[in-house]
Order: C-alpha cells, then sequence, then structure tokens
C-alpha cells in the first residue's frame, strides 16, 4: 500500500486540515440558519472559511438553511493506514491509527518464552491473527532482554522501571502520553519510553532533563517514533535515515502529533505491516508493538 508522492502530499494536506487544530476532543456540528454565510459562520467558530470548506467538503461558497455543517474536524473514517513517502526530505515510513474505530486495538507483542527470557525479531512478534502493523517498542538490556520501564499488557503491569514517560491507552481505547510514574490502574495497555521530542506541540529535545544520560539517545539514529494527534488519534514512525532528537521532532510535528515519545531506536527500528518487513531492525527485540484490526461486532439477534 505504499503511496506515490502525490498520494502522499494528498494525506499531508489532509491531516493538515483534519487533524492541525484538533486539540479538543469534543466535535461540533452548526446548523445553517437563513441568512447565515460561509463567511460569517466561519468568523463566528473562528476558523478559515477554506478551512471550514474542506472540512465540509463544498465545492462553492453556496449553502442552504438546514444544512450540517462540520465547525470542528470531523472524525477520521479509516481505522488503519500506511504512509510511506518524504517528510522534510526525510523518508518516513508511518501508520496512523485511529482509536475511535470499534475494531482498532493496540497491544504490546510479547515473545514466546516471556519478559526477560529471550528475545524475538520483529517479524516472529508480529505473526499474529488480525494483526495488521507492528512496531518495535521501548527499551531493554541487550543480553537479558529485561525492559528499562512499566509494560501493562492487557491490565496487567508486566514489568516496573525508572523511564518517567510512557503512551497509555485507556478500556475504552483512549491515549495519552503521561510524564511521571504511575500506578496504572484503569489502562488496558501501557508502554514506556522516551524521551519526548514534541511536548504541546513544541520540540522538546532534553533528555538529561527526563534521566537520559546515553550519548547515543541523543546522537544521530534511525528512530521509531510513538506520536499523539488527540486521545483517538496516533501515528506510529520508523526511519531508514539517521536522524537528531531535533529533525525527529520536525518530522513528527509536520505530520500533526501535538505529543510525541521516542521508542527504542538504531537497531532496534523496525516496523511490520502486512506480515512485510519494510523497516528491518538489526537485533531480536525484547518485546514489540502491535495494531490489530478485531472482527466487526456482530449485531444482537432478538429472539423473543
Amino acid at each position: 500500500m505504499a503511496q506515490n508522492a502525490r498520494g502522499w502530499l494528498w494525506w499531508l494536506v489532509a491531516l493538515v486540515v483534519l487533524f492541525g487544530s484538533a486539540q479538543a476532543q469534543t466535535r461540533k456540528i452548526y446548523v445553517v440558519q437563513r441568512g447565515d454565510t460561509l463567511w460569517g459562520i466561519a468568523k463566528r467558530h473562528k476558523i478559515g472559511q477554506v478551512q471550514l470548506k474542506r472540512w465540509n467538503r463544498l465545492k462553492s461558497n453556496v449553502i442552504f438553511k438546514g444544512q450540517k455543517l462540520w465547525v470542528t474536524p470531523p472524525p477520521p473514517s479509516f481505522a488503519v493506514r500506511l504512509i510511506n513517502g518524504p517528510v522534510l526530505g526525510v523518508p518516513v515510513t508511518a501508520v496512523q491509527v485511529n482509536l475511535a474505530h470499534p475494531q482498532v486495538r493496540v497491544r504490546a507483542l510479547l515473545p514466546q518464552g516471556g519478559l526477560g527470557r529471550s528475545g524475538a525479531p520483529l517479524l516472529a512478534l508480529a505473526n499474529r491473527p488480525r494483526l495488521v502493523a507492528a512496531i518495535n517498542g521501548g527499551y531493554f538490556h541487550p543480553r537479558t532482554f529485561s525492559l528499562a520501564g512499566d509494560l501493562v499488557v492487557g491490565g496487567q503491569q508486566l514489568s516496573r522501571g525508572r523511564i518517567p514517560t510512557a503512551l497509555s491507552i485507556t478500556a475504552d481505547n483512549r491515549a495519552r502520553i503521561h510524564n511521571r510514574l504511575e500506578p496504572w490502574r484503569g489502562y488496558e495497555t501501557v508502554i514506556a519510553s522516551g524521551p519526548y521530542v514534541l511536548r504541546d506541540g513544541r520540540v522538546v529535545v532534553w533528555p538529561r532533563s527526563e534521566g537520559y544520560n546515553d550519548p547515543a539517545i541523543w546522537g544521530r539514529a534511525r528512530r521509531s517514533v510513538v506520536g499523539l494527534v488527540n486521545e483517538r488519534f496516533l501515528i506510529f514512525v520508523s526511519t531508514r535515515q539517521a536522524l537528531t532528537l531535533s529533525e525527529t521532532a520536525k518530522v513528527m510535528a509536520r505530520l500533526g502529533a501535538k505529543e510525541a515519545l521516542l521508542l527504542d531506536g538504531g537497531s532496534s527500528t523496525g516496523l511490520v505491516w502486512q506480515q512485510r518487513l519494510l523497516v528491518s531492525p538489526s537485533r531480536k527485540l525484547a518485546f514489540g508493538i502491535g495494531i490489530f484490526l478485531l472482527p466487526k461486532p456482530q449485531p444482537a439477534v432478538n429472539r423473543s
């Protein structure tokens, strides 16, 4: 499903339009009243007229009474989508994940032997039913495969560590990035990693302030990153090209992320799409992150 450059540019424009201002999670629809104009509606809701037309797929400025218009970004309609192409001149492989879709789930992928016993190639970790995509996880000891940070799988905490930042997903499929260690009650999935490269939409490259002292983290390296556009929209990215932290942050910001954390990088960097290894790690991994598409819920059968 790799797209050409034209397709990539179309997607990038669409992402900026749909999610560039998606700070609020409440989505609003305005019902056109007599005497309304498109310009007036846009001004009243503090958005651009061109943006309003794009959100509502309008080809002209003509509107009519009773017409329903999105005045906040409409929800994405896809479940999981792969994007290949350059961002700021950097070749990027990205997986967009719509957590609002009822079939989508994000889960940690564990080796058959369990945590801390042996690692596994990413492609082996990704060999699961209904898995659409997979990316490498967080930091681990290269010989013992013990994790450096917390890991929660299916609501159960399997690992504790000292990393203060983590991606968490609730049981109702809402994502959040935390900047402190927590007991993780009520979370279905937690993956501790870092440091931040984006926070509140701003570039943040202060790994020492988060307790990271390994020079390899702020040097130039291949990167795997998770970005949060909002609580319902995630972007997982892997790069074959070695990047600095600042370069990584700018790529994630251009992709629309408001928050972004590094996953393990360098020789661990990898990404699988539909059982194809698109970015290949050069070593075994302690765990991975999988994006699944579950079966459609079956409608209830009335047996009365």
